[in-house]
This record gives C-alpha cells, structure tokens and sequence, in this order.
C-alpha cells in the first residue's frame, strides 16, 4: 500500500471514529497550516502551538457538535415572557444557566468524551495523540507562586487588572484562556472561517457550534480550506450591532492592540484568523453593569448564517427589522 492511500484510509477511519462518537463536523489540518500563514502570519502565542504540545506532530483533527438552534434562540425569547415557577428576581439567572448547560457545558463534555475515543484509537494505531478540554482554563494562582502575587495582588487582579503592569504581561486580553485555540484549528482544518462576532462560522450551523481539538503524529490527509466568504461582512454586521456589551471591537479599530501581527482587517480575504477582538470581561460583567441584560449570546443567536433566525427576543428581532429597512439603527 502506498503512504498517500495508507494515509487516506487512515484519515477516513478517524473521522469514522470521531462521527461514530457524536462529531458533527471534523475536519483535517497539516501541522504547516500552523506556521504563519497569509495574509496575516499570525503566530500562535508560545506554549499554545501544536507542536508545544507534542513536538512530533503532523495533523490536528477537529471536531465540532452544533449548538441546537432552539437551544440558542429559546432562553433569550423567554427572557419577553413570564415564566411560572421560576421568581421574576432570578429569571435571567435560570434562563442563562439553561443556554450554558445546553448550549455549552452538554457539548463540552461530549467534545472531551469524543477526544478521548479518537485519541486512545489513534494511540492503540501506535501514533501518540493530545487532547484538550474544549473550553477554557481558569486557575487560582498559588500564594508561593512568587511574582505576582509578592506584589500583593488577587488572582482577579493579576489577570483582569486594574493595572495594565500584570495583565499586559500574561494575557493581552486580560482574562486566562484555553491551552490551545479551537477555533483557530476550526479554520485550518477547512470547517470554517471566523465572523466579524470572532466566533467561527461553519457553512452547516453558522457561529451555533462548539469545537475540540485533537493533536496526532499520524500524517492524516488534509481538508481543504475555505475559499469562500461564508460570514457576510458589512453587507451584515448584525452581530455587532447585537453585542450589548460592545464588547467586540473590528481590527479597523487602530486602538485595537493585542499579540496578533496587524492592526488592520483584509475584509477581501478568508478569515483564518480572527478579524475581531473580544472583551470578554465586558461580556461576563453585563448583569453588574446593566442589570436588564439579555442572555448572553446575542452576537451568535441573531447571527443569519446559513439562514435568518425568526424565533429571537424583540430587542433582536428590532435589530434585524432596521437591517432589512437599510437604516441599522435599532439597538
């Protein structure tokens, strides 16, 4: 058998593994696709390429499962209605704790489950394989740990601030993230490209899907990487204008400051890499700054891709009334 069928059935058998399990959509990266590629030549931080991880691989496997769109819409619409059984004082809290277990914690841990299956196949192959949890990382740091905290300051203050000295030095957006980006790996892996919103958007579920990543030192055969524009850019911008928070600024912005290679978004090219900052702090302080805020996730409910969103809350549904009239200005 030659190495390029060898490879083929190879890669055919892991994403038979990987749907067996639950994946939806899985994809295939070349480790080259993590180099600096155009037309940014974003370098991945240090400790979070692929290669940090394990220095002897060759692919990255990815895997998503949707968030269901009912899940997504049906929490913010309630938020308009009363609710029986459930006090007025916590609704927001219920109905937000019901789109992050659905929406969020269910895949999660399914994405993890389905690492795990691909990666112990993979390994029983004789391949050594890395997973990853499928959200974020999000530590005490020790008292003994020097540094910082000789300084005297709490955890929230070493990553969130107030001062820039601390949370400039380990993380530019002032808030601890993943071990390794997923939705970077979603694009390389050719399941998508990034929206304005900084969610990666499949052309299958849009922004409304979690992923997971899966690092092997099999040489799988690559997918190949979108070609076409899939979010719709300024002829949209709804997720924008949904953002409560503001809390997503475009690279146009020329304030706009983080560890990427360019200040300025290519709106002609593929999105591989993000072509937005998010604030996530300003997202996770909606409730003690604005105490009528919405369920989070606007900038992905309203999002039209593949196809216009109907059942969505007034405020929303306001937001897309003016798109269509051409004047964007409901809020």
């Amino acid at each position: 058998m030659t190495p390029a069928r060898a490879s083929q059935d190879m890669t055919r058998a892991v994403k038979q593994w990987a749907m067996d399990a639950g994946a939806a959509l899985v994809g295939v990266a070349p480790i080259e696709r993590f180099d600096p590629m155009p037309p940014y030549y974003d370098r991945a931080p240090k400790g979070h390429d692929p290669r940090d991880f394990l220095p002897t691989a060759r692919s990255v496997i990815v895997i998503a499962q949707p968030i269901l769109n009912a899940v997504m819409d049906a929490p913010a619409v309630l938020m308009d209605h009363e609710i029986d059984l459930v006090p007025p004082d916590i609704k927001q809290a219920y109905l937000d704790l019901l789109y992050h277990v659905a929406g969020h914690r269910v895949q999660d841990y399914m994405l993890e489950q389905i690492a795990q299956v691909v990666g112990q196949r993979l390994q029983m192959e004789g391949f050594e394989t890395m997973i990853f949890p499928t959200t974020g990382l999000h530590p005490s740091m020790s008292p003994s740990g020097g540094g910082a905290r000789e300084e005297g300051l709490s955890d929230r203050q070493i990553w969130q601030g107030p001062s820039e000295q601390w949370a400039d030095t380990f993380s530019p957006f002032r808030y601890t993230n993943g071990p390794f980006s997923h939705r970077h790996a979603a694009t390389r892996a050719g399941l998508g490209e990034f929206g304005y919103n900084n969610i990666v958007l499949t052309p299958q579920f849009g922004p409304r899907q979690r992923f997971n990543s899966i690092i092997t030192e099999a040489a799988l055969t690559p997918d190949p990487l979108i070609t076409e524009p899939i979010c719709l850019r300024d002829n949209c911008r709804l997720c924008l204008q949904a953002c409560y928070m503001d809390a997503i600024v475009l690279r146009d912005d020329p304030s706009v400051r983080d560890y990427r290679s360019v200040d300025k978004v290519d709106k002609d090219v593929i999105f591989y890499d993000t072509p937005a900052r998010s604030y996530p702090l300003r997202c996770n302080a909606r409730r003690t700054r604005v105490p009528d805020a919405p369920v989070r996730g606007d900038c992905a409910r309203i999002c039209p891709v593949p196809t216009e969103r109907t059942n969505l809350p007034q405020r929303l549904q306001a937001i897309v009334a003016a798109w269509k009239r051409g004047d964007g200005t409901a809020r």
